[in-house]
């Protein structure tokens, strides 16, 4: 984890190059998974082996030939194989993007991406709406750039992904064969039930972009800046929230939501796997290596609640010409 590489960071910074134009990061939010492995939405189950990409070196020998390339190119920069392989010690299974379109045509579902009405989920699909409200009722919907003059109030909804069962549903066996399907994804394929998760609460997240040069971004992000319960409904949870204190700061606000369902367990679950004092300081480590260190048969489980992350809402603050219109 380098904080200073993550999207709240982005999120945060402003380019102060040109100071009368100073430009701030606004994009969507997905969860795809970064690989070529032909295995797309790999997280409805947990199999660590088959369905991450924790492949490390499987003995000694090849662990000290990688640590030979680590010293010999060390400074160089580049991403080399011991690099991935430290990764791959604390991946989870696949993530998925999804897309708020009109319809599933190409062109709808690119048009949606391109307005930022997208959102990811940590592999599961999870639904979930985030929406401004305006004070005519109209919505801005997740990756939208509004300009206000008063307290911005917003709604989320969200639904549980659907409870998986085992194996693979018929159609699929009888369209892919056992043998192909034991092949891709070790027997295990998409297969939900007629009962959903519940969605346990939201979690907001509210940004305020720098506005001078060096502001210490740590006192910008505010994560959570709200968490909301749900009750525990299978239809979904609905909920709303506003911020009386943006007119109050005058400067522009970035919103994003995460809708978490109860704790499971989840692969790398607890990615450092702590052992914790009396004090709740971790005294120890044990990661789930990707090498020869953790049996592959580890899927390394603990607690964690999977999870969707809308795209932001952008908020700035009216001109004034238009506030004095407005009054």
């Amino acid at each position: 984890m380098r904080p200073r590489m993550t999207v709240q960071a982005a999120l945060a910074t402003t380019g102060f190059e040109d100071p009368a134009n100073p430009v701030k990061f606004r994009f969507g939010l997905i969860a795809s998974s970064d690989n070529h492995h032909a295995k797309p939405g790999t997280g409805y189950k947990d199999d660590r082996s088959a369905f991450t990409d924790a492949s490390g070196p499987h003995d000694r020998v090849t662990q000290w030939v990688m640590d030979i390339g680590r010293r010999k190119n060390h400074g160089k920069g580049g991403v080399m194989d011991w690099e991935l392989e430290r990764q791959g010690s604390y991946w989870y299974t696949g993530g998925l993007v999804a897309v708020h379109a009109e319809n599933r045509s190409r062109e709808a579902i690119w048009q949606a991406l391109k307005e930022r009405r997208v959102y990811g989920t940590s592999g599961e699909r999870i639904l979930l709406w985030f929406d401004l409200i305006e004070g005519d009722g109209r919505r801005k919907p997740m990756g939208s750039e509004v300009s206000l003059g008063g307290t911005p109030r917003f709604e989320v909804r969200a639904v549980g992904a659907f409870k998986q069962k085992p194996g693979c549903p018929a159609d699929t066996l009888a369209a892919a064969g056992q043998e192909l399907i034991d092949r891709v994804c070790v027997g295990e394929c998409y297969n939900p039930s007629d009962e959903r998760n519940v969605v346990d609460r939201v979690e907001v997240v509210r940004i305020r972009p720098q506005e001078k040069a060096g502001e210490p971004l740590e006192k910008l992000i505010e994560d959570p800046w709200k968490v909301i319960r749900c009750p525990a409904d299978p239809a979904g949870c609905v909920v709303t929230f506003d911020d009386p204190e943006f007119v109050a700061s005058g400067r522009t606000s970035v919103y994003y939501v995460r809708a978490v369902e109860p704790d499971t367990q989840t692969v790398n679950g607890a990615t450092l796997r702590c052992t914790w004092d009396e004090h709740g300081n971790c005294t120890k480590i044990e990661p789930c290596y990707s090498d020869y260190r953790t049996p592959q048969s580890d899927d390394c489980l603990a607690p964690a609640g999977e999870r969707a992350w809308s795209s932001p809402i952008f908020v700035d603050p009216a001109p004034p010409a238009v506030l004095a219109e407005a009054r």
